[in-house]
């Protein structure tokens, strides 16, 4: 079954080694993400309806908001991956590039010597009993090994749109009000209509310009949410549940198992911070 062998949260974002025998379903993240097989089963991985083998010489690098999926190569067989998620603002800090650049020209990642040697240092300090982890330097180096150069262009993710963007301001405020929302079971009609705007031409519009679908978008407020609480809390499963307005915990469990690939309490077990302040701690 499914589980997190590892995972760390930080003002970089989060860090895991998952082992993982079940399909994810399709779905974004905020952050850049890097998809690294260790052993065992090899993975495939779908990026914008591409697809592609994630084994011992080749990785996935997913910019903030592509649509990807996951699935075991073969059926039930597991795989160990480690798995990075960095924020465009912390990465956006971290270096004096121009702006406008992506954080990975493509998502087919080829694991170089340089990639593998920084990949197996984050894997060692992941598995280490020591309890504060300097993982940002080896993440920073990651990503730069990942794809150069990386710019503070990402700092602008799709819901916090410059005032420039073209977007359309329906799109700008059904972004604000799904973030606003995460607890409300109807909230896509709801803000179809506050959009003005049918169903289908608000789905069809907001595709268009943020580059996944609002149900997409949707999950993805709401695993962040959940994220939020079961790392920054000590609220029990069954209240987030209620919070973000799921019938019951076990439609809660199965909503976060498809997009993260393992339970919300085995996320729990496996997780440690670093450089979270306690105020941080405290807003949870």
């Amino acid at each position: 079954m499914s589980r997190a062998v590892a995972v760390c949260h930080g003002p970089f974002g989060r860090v895991s080694i998952y082992a993982l025998d079940r399909p994810l379903v399709l779905h974004a993240h905020r952050e850049a993400h890097l998809i690294f097989y260790l052993e065992g089963g090899c993975g495939l991985v779908n990026v914008n309806g591409r697809a592609f083998r994630a084994d011992p010489f080749m990785g996935a690098a997913v910019n903030p908001w592509e649509p990807h999926s996951f699935m075991p190569e073969s059926c039930g067989a597991c795989g160990l991956f480690l798995v990075v998620y960095l924020k465009p603002e912390w990465l956006a800090a971290q270096t004096m590039t121009p702006p406008g650049s992506l954080a990975f020209p493509s998502s087919e990642l080829v694991v170089t010597r340089e990639l593998a040697a920084w990949r197996d240092k984050a894997v060692e300090m992941l598995l280490s009993a020591h309890r504060e982890l300097n993982l940002a330097p080896v993440l920073m180096a990651l990503a730069q090994a990942s794809s150069e150069p990386i710019g503070p262009g990402l700092a602008s993710s799709l819901i916090h749109l410059p005032a420039e963007c073209t977007i359309d301001r329906r799109v700008q405020r059904a972004c604000r009000l799904l973030e606003e929302h995460t607890s409300y079971e109807h909230v896509l009609a709801y803000v179809a209509r506050e959009a003005g705007l049918s169903r289908a031409h608000f789905f069809k519009l907001f595709k268009e310009q943020v580059g996944v679908t609002p149900t997409v978008f949707a999950n993805t407020v709401r695993v962040d949410a959940a994220l939020d609480r079961i790392v920054l809390s000590h609220e029990p499963v069954t209240s987030i549940s209620a919070r973000l307005g799921f019938s019951c915990q076990s439609v809660f469990t199965r909503f976060f198992t498809a997009h993260m690939g393992m339970s919300p309490s085995d996320y729990r077990r496996a997780l440690r911070t670093v450089g979270l302040t306690p105020l941080q701690v405290a807003h949870g």
